[in-house]
């Protein structure tokens, strides 16, 4: 009797699973689709979507603490424009004095939509390398020698810019930004230097690390 009822509780766990693996299997197919367009979505950003960002060199022309933040600085960059110096919010007071980053040549992505950060807008973002998981923070500086406004180029690869809503909408900013890496103390974007008319980009002491 108890082995009867051990094959009858085995044959019934049985068909319990085919039923569960009947159920399943038509799901799979999406499934695959689903981890096919994760896929895609996580390609790395080619030269062409690179040369989509408005890179821009700018001098910082004045720089204050955010009054109601321990953490930001609010920038005043002069990126050659008619209208005049544009402001920009960094979380740079773990790193710099603001007086320190007044006269200091920076690479800017120009054509970020503008957000608020800490209440202020923000028109763009100060490019910076990092060491040591982001404990070492570094401005990243182009020559001396570069023009206000001019812009940050991979050589040979040329495309129209994106406007500030195509880079919100279409998201192309974020696979750009995970390929800029410093190496061997050289701005790259997959490995590639980023110019200026003047050479190539670099922090003060940071060679190796990301770029954010």
């Amino acid at each position: 009797w108890i082995l009867g009822r051990s094959r009858e509780a085995m044959r019934v766990a049985a068909m319990l699973l085919a039923a569960r693996a009947a159920a399943l299997a038509p799901r799979l197919p999406s499934m695959a689709r689903s981890a096919t367009r994760s896929t895609v979505r996580m390609d790395a950003a080619t030269p062409e979507q690179f040369a989509r960002i408005d890179l821009r060199v700018g001098t910082i022309v004045d720089a204050f603490n955010h009054p109601e933040s321990e953490k930001l600085i609010v920038e005043e960059i002069d990126l050659g424009e008619p209208d005049g110096p544009r402001q920009i919010v960094s979380g740079l007071q773990d790193f710099y004095k603001a007086s320190e980053l007044v006269g200091k040549k920076v690479l800017v992505v120009a054509n970020l939509p503008t957000a608020k950060l800490g209440g202020m807008p923000s028109a763009g973002m100060v490019l910076c390398g990092s060491a040591d998981e982001k404990a070492k923070v570094e401005v990243l500086e182009p020559p001396a020698a570069c023009e206000d406004g001019e812009p940050a180029y991979l050589e040979g690869v040329d495309a129209d810019l994106a406007t500030p809503n195509q880079v919100k909408k279409k998201k192309l900013w974020a696979p750009v930004a995970a390929e800029l890496k410093l190496v061997g103390g050289v701005a790259t974007f997959d490995g590639k230097p980023i110019e200026t008319s003047e050479g190539t980009c670099s922090c003060a002491s940071i060679t190796d690390g990301p770029i954010s």
